[in-house]
Protein backbone atom coordinates (compact mmCIF):
# COMPACT_ATOMS: atom_id res chain seq x y z
CA UNK A 1 0.00 0.00 0.00
CA UNK A 2 2.99 2.36 0.11
CA UNK A 3 4.25 4.45 -2.83
CA UNK A 4 7.06 2.84 -4.84
CA UNK A 5 9.58 5.53 -3.87
CA UNK A 6 8.88 4.91 -0.19
CA UNK A 7 9.27 1.15 -0.61
CA UNK A 8 12.55 1.57 -2.49
CA UNK A 9 13.89 3.93 0.15
CA UNK A 10 13.05 1.42 2.89
CA UNK A 11 14.97 -1.32 1.09
CA UNK A 12 17.93 0.99 0.45
CA UNK A 13 18.05 2.05 4.11
CA UNK A 14 18.12 -1.54 5.34
CA UNK A 15 20.24 -3.20 2.65
CA UNK A 16 21.87 -0.57 0.46
CA UNK A 17 21.51 0.51 -3.14
CA UNK A 18 22.32 -2.93 -4.59
CA UNK A 19 19.37 -4.45 -2.77
CA UNK A 20 17.15 -1.54 -3.78
CA UNK A 21 17.99 -2.13 -7.46
CA UNK A 22 17.37 -5.88 -7.04
CA UNK A 23 14.05 -5.09 -5.36
CA UNK A 24 12.95 -2.96 -8.33
CA UNK A 25 13.97 -5.68 -10.82
CA UNK A 26 11.98 -8.27 -8.87
CA UNK A 27 9.01 -5.92 -8.62
CA UNK A 28 9.05 -5.34 -12.39
CA UNK A 29 9.03 -9.13 -12.91
CA UNK A 30 6.05 -9.50 -10.58
CA UNK A 31 4.26 -6.69 -12.39
CA UNK A 32 4.79 -8.34 -15.78
CA UNK A 33 3.34 -11.63 -14.50
CA UNK A 34 0.28 -9.97 -12.96
CA UNK A 35 1.05 -10.49 -9.26
CA UNK A 36 1.02 -6.81 -8.29
CA UNK A 37 -2.05 -4.65 -7.66
CA UNK A 38 -2.08 -0.90 -7.03
CA UNK A 39 -4.39 0.52 -4.33
CA UNK A 40 -5.60 4.10 -4.60
CA UNK A 41 -5.38 5.54 -1.08
CA UNK A 42 -6.48 9.00 -0.01
CA UNK A 43 -6.36 10.30 3.59
CA UNK A 44 -5.65 6.79 4.80
CA UNK A 45 -8.75 5.34 3.06
CA UNK A 46 -8.53 2.89 0.20
CA UNK A 47 -10.84 4.05 -2.57
CA UNK A 48 -10.12 1.47 -5.25
CA UNK A 49 -7.52 -1.00 -6.49
CA UNK A 50 -5.94 -0.93 -9.95
CA UNK A 51 -5.50 -4.47 -11.31
CA UNK A 52 -3.26 -4.65 -14.42
CA UNK A 53 -4.44 -7.10 -17.08
CA UNK A 54 -1.57 -7.00 -19.59
CA UNK A 55 2.13 -7.64 -19.23
CA UNK A 56 3.13 -4.19 -20.47
CA UNK A 57 0.69 -2.29 -18.25
CA UNK A 58 2.12 0.18 -15.71
CA UNK A 59 -0.76 2.04 -14.01
CA UNK A 60 -0.49 5.81 -13.71
CA UNK A 61 -2.51 8.86 -12.75
CA UNK A 62 -3.49 11.72 -15.02
CA UNK A 63 -1.91 15.02 -14.03
CA UNK A 64 -5.35 16.37 -13.14
CA UNK A 65 -8.98 15.21 -13.34
CA UNK A 66 -10.65 15.61 -16.70
CA UNK A 67 -13.65 17.95 -17.05
CA UNK A 68 -17.14 16.63 -16.31
CA UNK A 69 -18.00 16.23 -20.00
CA UNK A 70 -15.53 13.31 -20.01
CA UNK A 71 -17.57 10.30 -18.88
CA UNK A 72 -17.19 6.53 -18.81
CA UNK A 73 -16.59 5.14 -22.28
CA UNK A 74 -19.45 3.15 -23.84
CA UNK A 75 -17.26 0.02 -23.76
CA UNK A 76 -16.87 0.19 -19.97
CA UNK A 77 -18.54 -2.65 -18.06
CA UNK A 78 -19.41 -2.31 -14.37
CA UNK A 79 -20.42 -5.49 -12.57
CA UNK A 80 -20.39 -7.09 -9.10
CA UNK A 81 -17.63 -9.66 -8.55
CA UNK A 82 -16.51 -11.44 -5.37
CA UNK A 83 -18.24 -9.02 -3.01
CA UNK A 84 -16.94 -5.89 -4.72
CA UNK A 85 -17.54 -3.84 -7.87
CA UNK A 86 -15.37 -4.44 -10.92
CA UNK A 87 -14.92 -1.92 -13.73
CA UNK A 88 -13.33 -3.12 -16.95
CA UNK A 89 -13.20 -2.29 -20.64
CA UNK A 90 -11.87 -4.26 -23.61
CA UNK A 91 -10.01 -1.09 -24.62
CA UNK A 92 -8.19 -0.73 -21.29
CA UNK A 93 -5.24 -2.67 -19.89
CA UNK A 94 -6.37 -2.17 -16.28
CA UNK A 95 -9.37 -3.09 -14.18
CA UNK A 96 -10.61 -1.16 -11.16
CA UNK A 97 -11.99 -2.93 -8.10
CA UNK A 98 -13.82 -0.97 -5.42
CA UNK A 99 -16.43 -1.43 -2.70
CA UNK A 100 -18.31 1.88 -2.96
CA UNK A 101 -19.83 3.09 -6.24
CA UNK A 102 -19.36 6.66 -5.02
CA UNK A 103 -15.61 6.21 -5.48
CA UNK A 104 -16.10 6.73 -9.22
CA UNK A 105 -16.78 10.42 -8.62
CA UNK A 106 -13.66 11.01 -6.54
CA UNK A 107 -10.83 13.12 -7.95
CA UNK A 108 -8.12 10.49 -7.42
CA UNK A 109 -10.18 7.70 -9.01
CA UNK A 110 -11.11 9.89 -11.99
CA UNK A 111 -7.42 10.63 -12.55
CA UNK A 112 -6.77 6.86 -12.60
CA UNK A 113 -9.70 6.31 -14.96
CA UNK A 114 -8.45 9.00 -17.30
CA UNK A 115 -4.91 7.58 -17.41
CA UNK A 116 -6.21 4.05 -18.02
CA UNK A 117 -8.46 5.14 -20.91
CA UNK A 118 -11.86 4.60 -19.30
CA UNK A 119 -13.14 8.12 -20.01
CA UNK A 120 -14.44 9.49 -23.29
CA UNK A 121 -15.37 13.02 -24.31
CA UNK A 122 -19.16 13.16 -24.62
CA UNK A 123 -19.68 16.59 -26.16
CA UNK A 124 -21.62 16.62 -29.49
CA UNK A 125 -19.36 15.86 -32.43
CA UNK A 126 -16.57 14.59 -30.21
CA UNK A 127 -15.43 10.95 -30.20
CA UNK A 128 -11.97 10.18 -28.88
CA UNK A 129 -12.04 6.63 -30.27
CA UNK A 130 -10.82 5.60 -33.71
CA UNK A 131 -13.09 4.50 -36.54
CA UNK A 132 -12.33 0.81 -35.93
CA UNK A 133 -13.56 0.96 -32.32
CA UNK A 134 -16.70 2.79 -33.42
CA UNK A 135 -17.68 -0.17 -35.61
CA UNK A 136 -17.55 -2.72 -32.77
CA UNK A 137 -20.58 -3.54 -30.64
CA UNK A 138 -19.93 -3.44 -26.89
CA UNK A 139 -20.83 -7.11 -26.29
CA UNK A 140 -18.88 -8.40 -29.30
CA UNK A 141 -15.62 -6.70 -28.33
CA UNK A 142 -15.91 -7.67 -24.66
CA UNK A 143 -16.64 -11.28 -25.66
CA UNK A 144 -13.71 -11.34 -28.12
CA UNK A 145 -11.22 -10.00 -25.58
CA UNK A 146 -12.32 -12.50 -22.92
CA UNK A 147 -11.86 -15.48 -25.28
CA UNK A 148 -8.22 -14.77 -26.14
CA UNK A 149 -5.02 -14.73 -24.11
CA UNK A 150 -2.93 -11.62 -23.59
CA UNK A 151 -5.74 -9.14 -22.89
CA UNK A 152 -6.66 -10.19 -19.34
CA UNK A 153 -5.49 -12.25 -16.37
CA UNK A 154 -8.50 -14.58 -16.13
CA UNK A 155 -8.13 -18.34 -16.33
CA UNK A 156 -8.72 -19.78 -19.78
CA UNK A 157 -9.15 -23.32 -20.97
CA UNK A 158 -10.25 -26.49 -19.23
CA UNK A 159 -9.85 -25.46 -15.59
CA UNK A 160 -12.72 -27.72 -14.36
CA UNK A 161 -14.07 -25.17 -11.88
CA UNK A 162 -17.19 -27.28 -11.14
CA UNK A 163 -15.35 -30.51 -10.49
CA UNK A 164 -16.44 -31.95 -7.15
CA UNK A 165 -19.53 -29.71 -7.02
CA UNK A 166 -21.56 -30.55 -10.15
CA UNK A 167 -21.52 -33.83 -12.06
CA UNK A 168 -20.68 -33.50 -15.76
CA UNK A 169 -23.73 -33.96 -18.03
CA UNK A 170 -23.80 -37.29 -19.90
CA UNK A 171 -22.63 -37.46 -23.51
CA UNK A 172 -26.00 -38.80 -24.65
CA UNK A 173 -28.94 -36.47 -24.36
CA UNK A 174 -31.93 -37.96 -22.49
CA UNK A 175 -34.33 -39.36 -25.08
CA UNK A 176 -37.48 -37.54 -26.05
CA UNK A 177 -40.67 -39.56 -25.55
CA UNK A 178 -42.54 -40.43 -28.70
CA UNK A 179 -42.59 -42.66 -31.73
CA UNK A 180 -39.12 -43.48 -33.05
CA UNK A 181 -38.42 -43.54 -36.79
CA UNK A 182 -35.35 -45.60 -37.72
CA UNK A 183 -33.18 -44.18 -40.49
CA UNK A 184 -31.18 -46.07 -43.09
CA UNK A 185 -27.40 -45.91 -43.01
CA UNK A 186 -25.64 -44.08 -45.83
CA UNK A 187 -23.78 -46.24 -48.36
CA UNK A 188 -20.04 -46.43 -47.82
CA UNK A 189 -19.38 -45.67 -51.48
CA UNK A 190 -19.59 -41.89 -51.80
CA UNK A 191 -19.85 -42.04 -55.58
CA UNK A 192 -16.22 -41.58 -56.57
CA UNK A 193 -16.12 -37.78 -56.64
CA UNK A 194 -12.92 -36.27 -55.29
CA UNK A 195 -12.98 -34.20 -52.13
CA UNK A 196 -11.42 -31.30 -54.03
CA UNK A 197 -14.32 -31.41 -56.47
CA UNK A 198 -16.89 -31.33 -53.65
CA UNK A 199 -15.12 -28.32 -52.13
CA UNK A 200 -15.10 -26.58 -55.48
CA UNK A 201 -18.83 -27.17 -56.00
CA UNK A 202 -19.90 -26.08 -52.52
CA UNK A 203 -22.30 -23.15 -52.68
CA UNK A 204 -24.97 -21.53 -50.54
CA UNK A 205 -28.26 -22.21 -52.31
CA UNK A 206 -31.41 -20.28 -51.42
CA UNK A 207 -33.76 -21.54 -54.12
CA UNK A 208 -35.26 -25.03 -53.77
CA UNK A 209 -37.23 -27.18 -56.20
CA UNK A 210 -40.76 -27.32 -54.78
CA UNK A 211 -41.66 -30.15 -57.16
CA UNK A 212 -38.95 -32.49 -55.85
CA UNK A 213 -38.66 -32.41 -52.05
CA UNK A 214 -35.88 -34.22 -50.20
CA UNK A 215 -36.73 -37.84 -49.40
CA UNK A 216 -36.59 -39.40 -45.93
CA UNK A 217 -33.81 -41.73 -47.07
CA UNK A 218 -31.72 -38.76 -48.19
CA UNK A 219 -32.29 -36.96 -44.89
CA UNK A 220 -31.12 -40.10 -43.08
CA UNK A 221 -27.99 -40.33 -45.22
CA UNK A 222 -27.21 -36.65 -44.67
CA UNK A 223 -27.48 -36.98 -40.89
CA UNK A 224 -25.52 -40.24 -40.92
CA UNK A 225 -22.57 -38.73 -42.78
CA UNK A 226 -22.50 -35.43 -40.90
CA UNK A 227 -23.70 -35.98 -37.34
CA UNK A 228 -24.00 -39.61 -36.24
CA UNK A 229 -22.02 -40.68 -33.15
CA UNK A 230 -19.22 -42.95 -34.33
CA UNK A 231 -17.79 -43.94 -30.96
CA UNK A 232 -17.62 -42.89 -27.31
CA UNK A 233 -15.29 -43.45 -24.39
CA UNK A 234 -14.85 -42.30 -20.80
CA UNK A 235 -12.02 -40.00 -19.74
CA UNK A 236 -10.88 -39.04 -16.25
CA UNK A 237 -10.05 -35.40 -15.52
CA UNK A 238 -8.04 -34.20 -12.53
CA UNK A 239 -8.07 -30.62 -11.24
CA UNK A 240 -5.07 -28.74 -9.85
CA UNK A 241 -6.35 -29.55 -6.36
CA UNK A 242 -6.17 -33.27 -7.10
CA UNK A 243 -9.90 -33.96 -7.39
CA UNK A 244 -10.94 -36.32 -10.18
CA UNK A 245 -14.11 -36.90 -12.18
CA UNK A 246 -15.04 -39.01 -15.19
CA UNK A 247 -16.66 -37.61 -18.32
CA UNK A 248 -17.75 -39.38 -21.47
CA UNK A 249 -16.49 -37.97 -24.76
CA UNK A 250 -17.57 -38.92 -28.25
CA UNK A 251 -16.63 -38.76 -31.91
CA UNK A 252 -18.67 -37.44 -34.83
CA UNK A 253 -17.68 -36.61 -38.42
CA UNK A 254 -16.93 -33.00 -37.44
CA UNK A 255 -14.50 -31.85 -34.70
CA UNK A 256 -15.64 -30.66 -31.27
CA UNK A 257 -13.69 -29.00 -28.46
CA UNK A 258 -12.43 -31.71 -26.14
CA UNK A 259 -14.66 -34.31 -27.80
CA UNK A 260 -17.59 -32.82 -25.86
CA UNK A 261 -20.07 -32.88 -28.78
CA UNK A 262 -22.69 -30.77 -27.06
CA UNK A 263 -24.68 -30.05 -30.24
CA UNK A 264 -28.04 -31.61 -31.15
CA UNK A 265 -30.07 -31.44 -34.38
CA UNK A 266 -33.84 -30.93 -34.54
CA UNK A 267 -35.13 -31.31 -38.12
CA UNK A 268 -38.10 -29.04 -38.76
CA UNK A 269 -39.83 -30.68 -41.71
CA UNK A 270 -42.03 -28.61 -44.00
CA UNK A 271 -41.87 -30.95 -47.00
CA UNK A 272 -40.09 -34.30 -47.06
CA UNK A 273 -41.04 -37.32 -49.14
CA UNK A 274 -41.90 -40.15 -46.76
CA UNK A 275 -41.93 -38.04 -43.58
CA UNK A 276 -44.90 -36.02 -42.28
CA UNK A 277 -44.48 -32.31 -41.61
CA UNK A 278 -43.44 -31.63 -38.03
CA UNK A 279 -40.64 -31.12 -35.52
CA UNK A 280 -38.26 -33.99 -34.79
CA UNK A 281 -35.16 -34.73 -32.72
CA UNK A 282 -32.34 -36.67 -34.34
CA UNK A 283 -30.93 -39.29 -31.96
CA UNK A 284 -27.35 -39.50 -33.17
CA UNK A 285 -26.62 -42.55 -31.01
CA UNK A 286 -29.07 -44.96 -32.63
CA UNK A 287 -29.62 -43.01 -35.88
CA UNK A 288 -33.32 -42.34 -35.56
CA UNK A 289 -35.86 -39.53 -35.44
CA UNK A 290 -38.29 -38.91 -32.59
CA UNK A 291 -41.33 -36.73 -33.15
CA UNK A 292 -41.79 -33.77 -30.79
CA UNK A 293 -45.27 -32.33 -30.20
CA UNK A 294 -45.61 -29.24 -32.41
CA UNK A 295 -48.60 -27.89 -34.27
CA UNK A 296 -48.70 -27.01 -37.95
CA UNK A 297 -48.73 -23.38 -36.89
CA UNK A 298 -45.51 -23.93 -34.88
CA UNK A 299 -43.77 -25.47 -37.88
CA UNK A 300 -45.00 -22.62 -40.07
CA UNK A 301 -43.64 -20.04 -37.59
CA UNK A 302 -40.18 -21.65 -37.59
CA UNK A 303 -40.21 -21.90 -41.39
CA UNK A 304 -41.29 -18.27 -41.77
CA UNK A 305 -38.54 -17.12 -39.39
CA UNK A 306 -35.90 -19.14 -41.29
CA UNK A 307 -37.18 -17.87 -44.63
CA UNK A 308 -36.91 -14.28 -43.46
CA UNK A 309 -33.42 -14.80 -42.00
CA UNK A 310 -32.35 -16.36 -45.32
CA UNK A 311 -33.49 -13.22 -47.14
CA UNK A 312 -35.99 -15.08 -49.34
CA UNK A 313 -39.71 -14.40 -49.57
CA UNK A 314 -40.62 -16.42 -52.67
CA UNK A 315 -39.16 -19.83 -51.86
CA UNK A 316 -40.63 -21.99 -49.11
CA UNK A 317 -38.14 -24.02 -47.02
CA UNK A 318 -38.20 -27.82 -47.22
CA UNK A 319 -36.21 -28.87 -44.12
CA UNK A 320 -34.68 -26.65 -41.44
CA UNK A 321 -32.05 -28.28 -39.25
CA UNK A 322 -32.30 -26.42 -35.93
CA UNK A 323 -28.96 -26.84 -34.15
CA UNK A 324 -29.06 -26.64 -30.37
CA UNK A 325 -26.31 -26.74 -27.76
CA UNK A 326 -26.53 -28.48 -24.41
CA UNK A 327 -24.70 -25.57 -22.82
CA UNK A 328 -23.77 -27.12 -19.49
CA UNK A 329 -22.19 -30.08 -21.27
CA UNK A 330 -19.52 -27.68 -22.59
CA UNK A 331 -19.45 -25.20 -19.71
CA UNK A 332 -18.66 -27.87 -17.12
CA UNK A 333 -15.19 -28.26 -18.61
CA UNK A 334 -14.59 -24.98 -20.46
CA UNK A 335 -16.51 -22.37 -18.47
CA UNK A 336 -14.42 -19.33 -19.47
CA UNK A 337 -14.32 -20.15 -23.20
CA UNK A 338 -17.31 -22.50 -23.29
CA UNK A 339 -19.64 -20.42 -25.44
CA UNK A 340 -16.86 -19.56 -27.88
CA UNK A 341 -16.15 -23.28 -28.25
CA UNK A 342 -19.85 -23.92 -28.94
CA UNK A 343 -19.78 -21.37 -31.76
CA UNK A 344 -16.61 -22.95 -33.18
CA UNK A 345 -18.29 -26.37 -33.10
CA UNK A 346 -21.36 -24.93 -34.82
CA UNK A 347 -19.21 -23.51 -37.60
CA UNK A 348 -17.49 -26.88 -38.07
CA UNK A 349 -20.90 -28.56 -38.29
CA UNK A 350 -22.11 -25.99 -40.84
CA UNK A 351 -19.21 -26.79 -43.15
CA UNK A 352 -19.74 -30.53 -42.73
CA UNK A 353 -23.43 -30.22 -43.57
CA UNK A 354 -22.58 -28.09 -46.62
CA UNK A 355 -20.05 -30.61 -47.96
CA UNK A 356 -22.22 -33.67 -47.38
CA UNK A 357 -25.22 -31.97 -48.97
CA UNK A 358 -23.10 -30.90 -51.95
CA UNK A 359 -21.78 -34.42 -52.48
CA UNK A 360 -25.35 -35.78 -52.35
CA UNK A 361 -26.65 -33.25 -54.86
CA UNK A 362 -28.68 -31.39 -52.24
CA UNK A 363 -28.75 -27.68 -51.44
CA UNK A 364 -27.71 -26.13 -48.11
CA UNK A 365 -27.99 -22.65 -46.68
CA UNK A 366 -26.59 -21.74 -43.26
CA UNK A 367 -28.72 -19.18 -41.47
CA UNK A 368 -27.01 -16.35 -39.61
CA UNK A 369 -29.69 -15.53 -37.04
CA UNK A 370 -32.61 -17.58 -35.80
CA UNK A 371 -35.27 -17.06 -33.16
CA UNK A 372 -34.05 -18.97 -30.09
CA UNK A 373 -36.95 -17.71 -28.01
CA UNK A 374 -39.47 -19.13 -30.49
CA UNK A 375 -37.79 -22.54 -30.38
CA UNK A 376 -37.78 -22.50 -26.56
CA UNK A 377 -41.49 -21.64 -26.49
CA UNK A 378 -42.39 -24.48 -28.84
CA UNK A 379 -40.24 -27.19 -27.25
CA UNK A 380 -40.50 -26.09 -23.61
CA UNK A 381 -36.71 -26.39 -23.23
CA UNK A 382 -34.95 -24.24 -20.62
CA UNK A 383 -32.89 -21.86 -22.82
CA UNK A 384 -30.09 -21.83 -20.22
CA UNK A 385 -29.79 -25.61 -20.47
CA UNK A 386 -30.37 -26.23 -24.19
CA UNK A 387 -31.12 -23.72 -26.90
CA UNK A 388 -30.58 -23.06 -30.60
CA UNK A 389 -27.23 -21.67 -31.73
CA UNK A 390 -27.69 -22.08 -35.48
CA UNK A 391 -29.94 -23.28 -38.29
CA UNK A 392 -29.18 -24.79 -41.67
CA UNK A 393 -31.69 -25.07 -44.50
CA UNK A 394 -31.67 -28.28 -46.55
CA UNK A 395 -33.54 -28.80 -49.83
CA UNK A 396 -33.22 -29.93 -53.39
CA UNK A 397 -31.77 -27.31 -55.72
CA UNK A 398 -33.82 -26.08 -58.62
CA UNK A 399 -33.01 -28.00 -61.78
CA UNK A 400 -31.57 -25.82 -64.50
CA UNK A 401 -33.73 -25.78 -67.62
CA UNK A 402 -31.93 -27.16 -70.71
CA UNK A 403 -30.83 -24.58 -73.20
CA UNK A 404 -32.65 -24.54 -76.53
CA UNK A 405 -31.60 -23.05 -79.84
CA UNK A 406 -33.90 -20.47 -81.35
CA UNK A 407 -34.70 -20.75 -85.06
Amino acid sequence: GAPLAELRAAVADSGGEWHAAAFLRQLRLLCRTGFVEYPLVESGRQLAVLVPQRASCVPALAAQPLPDHWQLDSFACLRPASGAWLLESPLCATRLRFADLGALEGSLVRRALAAAGFLQETRPGKDSRGSAAQQWEFHDLLFHIHQRRGWHRDLLGAHLCFLGEIDPPPARRPSWPGERISLGRAPTDAGGESFASVLERRRTVRQFDARRPVALQELGWLLDRSFRIRSARTCTFTSMSGESASMQIAQRPYPSAGGIHELEIYPVVVRCEGLPSGLYHYDSWDHSLVGIPASEADVARIAQDAQGAMGQTDCAPQIILAITARFTRMLWKYRSIGYANILRDTGALYQTLYLVATEMGLAACGIGCGDSSLFADITGLDPLVEGTVGECMIGRPERAEPETLST
